[in-house]
This record gives structure tokens, sequence and C-alpha cells, in this order.
């Protein structure tokens, strides 16, 4: 009689533990395969974040589009954003958040004083930028170096130059990447910099003059790759008649994906709150781009967010990520977006592929 009820015992709790068993190995699954998603980028490009305010003590003082004193900061939010945090791929300007990327990108602006463009390695400015990153961990995986001429110019750099091209001023010389490269090479080898060259993307001020002007090639051909700032104020705005409209954007976009360089769409300052915003108005921007065909899932189309305080849009909550309207909600929904759905798409392409070749 024991051993009966034993065996019935034994069998009640197999049939009981199997649900759990499936859970359990579905959950696991499930995070593995997130896992693989978030380090294979051969579906999708990366998703960046520029943090701003840090905290009060680095970012009050700032004053862009108006006072920065009382702002949210990304400090206050530590240990409210467990899914950015492990899955953003590249942060601007600060490693001592919750982030668990060491991978960082940052502007330069080349062409604002002789001082600055010193080509002595040791002297260099640009240098002395990787080379405090690379200190403290972290690794340089783009630099959006431009000549910031138009704005430099009437913020007192009385030296600054602009480009070649009057249609777009931000645009680099040839000589101008072709010394910072060599200068790379001789830092690397001066025990300077860890490596002896790194990714130089040109950010552009016109969204699609530097695609329709073949006097460009011969830069785009030294470069890496295009970085786009699209925000919602001033030109900006409104999306539609604006300097970002869709049209235009896209036709640079896909022209620098088809030369086999990267394309960063640097999106933001956003609105809030003020007297034109709508809810999810930050989502709505992207999402009449992707519908107008710039391209989201590509391997080299990369997503960073400039979601820096500015006019109304100052005040927006930083966090936690589970409020939607929050930036750090934002980048949530943004990596959702490009890296998840991207890979479920692909998997649903695969899988469709499979059951015609069983048919």
């Amino acid at each position: 009689m024991k051993t009966y009820s034993s065996f019935f015992t034994s069998v009640q709790f197999f049939a009981l533990s199997i649900p759990f068993l499936i859970f359990l190995n579905s959950t696991q699954s499930a995070s593995s395969q997130y896992s693989k998603w978030h380090h294979d980028t051969t579906y999708h490009g990366l998703v960046g974040l520029r943090p701003l305010p840090r905290t009060k003590e680095m970012d009050h003082s700032a004053n862009h589009g108006g006072s920065w004193a009382g702002t949210p900061t990304y400090a206050e939010q530590k240990g409210k954003y467990p899914f950015v945090a492990e899955n953003l791929d590249v942060v601007k300007g600060w490693l001592d958040g919750d982030f668990k990327t060491n991978r960082v990108f940052f502007e330069y602006y080349w062409g604002l004083s002789k001082v600055r463009d010193n080509l002595d390695p040791e002297k260099n400015d640009l240098i002395k930028t990787i080379r405090t990153w690379e200190s403290k961990g972290g690794q340089v995986e783009h630099i959006l170096i431009c000549r910031e001429y138009d704005l430099a110019i009437h913020r007192g750099h009385k030296e600054a130059k602009p480009g070649p091209f009057e249609e777009d001023t931000r645009i680099l010389f040839e000589k101008d990447i072709d010394d910072i490269r060599d200068m790379f090479k001789k830092a690397h080898k001066q025990n300077i910099l860890k490596h002896d060259n790194y990714k130089l993307i040109q950010m552009v001020q016109e969204p699609s003059f530097y695609a329709t002007d073949k006097r460009f090639q011969p830069i785009m051909d030294k470069c890496d790759g295009i970085a786009y700032e699209c925000h919602q104020f001033n030109r900006h705005w409104p999306l539609e008649t604006g300097w970002s409209k869709p049209e235009k954007v896209i036709k640079g976009a896909k022209w620098t994906l088809g030369q086999n360089k990267e394309y960063i769409f640097y999106y933001g300052p956003i609105r809030w709150k003020g007297e034109v915003y709508y809810e999810f108005m930050e989502r709505d921007w992207l999402q009449q781009f992707w519908k107008a065909g710039l391209p989201k899932h590509h391997p080299k189309m990369h997503y960073y967010l400039n979601t820096f305080p500015h006019a109304d849009g100052r005040g927006r909550p930083v966090g936690p990520e589970t409020d939607p309207h929050s930036i750090l909600g934002f980048t949530k929904w943004l990596i959702q977006e490009i890296k998840i759905s991207s890979q479920e798409k692909t998997n649903g392409n695969e899988a469709m592929g499979e059951a015609q070749q069983h048919k």
C-alpha cells in the first residue's frame, strides 16, 4: 500500500511541477534570447543616450535654452531604470550612472582655434578627450565631429573657421580628417591612446546637401559616417515644413547607408507641456520618419537621444523608466522599437521561410 501511495504522490508532484518547469524554461529562454539580441547588431543599429543633467553639482549651473537650475537629474533616478541600464548601447559624458555599457560617444568641434587644433598629440584637445574617457574605462565608439562655425563665432570663438562649403559650414576639410588620422597613429605609438584609429562621424547641419553634391564625396570616403541633429525647436519646427522634414533626412540617410557608412539620427532636444505639446509627440515624430521611409532596422543605422533640457522641454521628468512620459521611459520605448522589434520581425520572417520550405 505504501508503495502505491508513494508512486501516486510522485506522479502528482511531477504533474504539478510541469507548468512551473515550462514557465521557468520559457522565462530563461526569453532572457537568454534577449541577451543575444542585445549583443547581436546583425539586424539593427545602436541606441545611445546623452544623459543631462547628470547631477546637480555637474549641470545645474548650465543655461541652454533657459536655466537648468532645479531640473530633474539622472542621479536622482539611481536604481529606477534597470531595463535601460542593461540594454543601452552607448552613453555620452557619464560613466557613473547605472548604465552597464562602457561604450561612449562624444561631440567634438574642430577649427575653433589653432591652440585646440595643435597636431602635437600631447597638446591636442581631441586627444585629451579620448585619453580621459579611456582612463575611466570607456571605449570610444563614435566621435561626432564638425566645424561648429555658425554658433562658435557668436559665442566668443573669434578664431573659428568654417568648412569648405557655404551650404553646410560644419563639414570638415579633407586635410582635417587626414591630420586627425595621422595624429591618432602618433598618439597610439607614443602610448597616449589605446588605439591607432577611431570612428570619425561627420556631424552635418543641412540634412541632405552632402548627399547631393559630388564635391562632398572625397570627404565621405575619409570619414566613417554621418550624424544629423534633429530636434523640435526653432527652424526644425514644425516637422512637415521645418529644417528636418522627412524627405530630406531620409535622402541623406539612405545615401549614407548606400555608401556602406554609418548614420546616426541624433534626436533632441524635445518639447514638454508647452503651447504646441501633444502627448507622446517625441514618439510621434520618430514614427512619422519611419512611416515616410527612414531606415529603422539596419546594422549601420543608429539612434542617439540628445534630450537635454531646452526651452519648454525643461521640466520633463528624467525617470523612472516605468513612466512612459519620462526621458528614461522614452529611451526604454526606443530600445524596444529598435532592438527587440527588429529581431522579432526577423525571427518571424525566418520562421515563415522555414514553413514554406517544409510545405
